[in-house]
């Protein structure tokens, strides 16, 4: 499969193009070194395999670009400095915008919040990102509890509700426009 036309990765898909395929010869120091190995369906190795080979669909069904957290320990580890937490968050980006997420994906509701908020707020704002991600769900109680203990030892800050987002909003707008006239 060719690679995926992707709006507002241009860039990065440009990169990728100039990276050969032998540019990772699968040394798995990636795979070793990423602390969710374990759940994912495929390695990290593997999804870089399958990305740099041109073959972006079994990367795009897995489940492994939800499951990383893009700590960059990948990145790190990879003597060709391969940019794989790049690689995998192009990867999420595109299965998102292709429609090859299922709905019903606790991540992918995650991610659809995340960004919807990051939209409405400018950045990431704790008690919106809740409550958009557990509308989106239709799942609004099963961490209340944990929540409750959070908010009484301080760590959940319900109150900061972030300024500015007009500004956040013409740039995102403007970067929209851009990729628009790109793709």
């Amino acid at each position: 499969m060719a690679q995926p036309a992707t709006a507002g990765a241009g860039s990065f898909l440009a990169h990728l193009r100039t990276i050969s395929p032998n540019a990772c010869f699968q040394c798995n120091r990636c795979t070793a070194g990423c602390p969710l190995a374990a759940a994912m369906d495929l390695t990290p190795a593997q999804v870089v395999h399958y990305l740099l080979l041109g073959d972006w669909e079994p990367a795009l069904q897995s489940q492994s670009i939800w499951a990383c957290v893009h700590c960059e320990t990948c990145t790190a580890r990879c003597p060709q400095q391969v940019d794989i937490s790049g690689l995998f968050h192009l990867a999420r980006a595109t299965a998102w915008r292709t429609g090859r997420v299922a709905p019903d994906q606790a991540i992918a509701t995650y991610f659809a919040s995340f960004i919807e908020n990051l939209y409405i707020y400018g950045r990431a704002a704790e008690l919106p990102l809740t409550l958009i991600c557990k509308m989106k769900s239709e799942d609004y109680l099963q961490d209340f509890r944990l929540g409750l203990r959070l908010i009484s030892r301080g760590r959940l800050n319900f109150l900061n509700i972030p300024r500015g987002a007009a500004r956040y909003r013409r740039l995102y707008e403007r970067v929209r426009q851009q990729e628009a006239q790109t793709a």
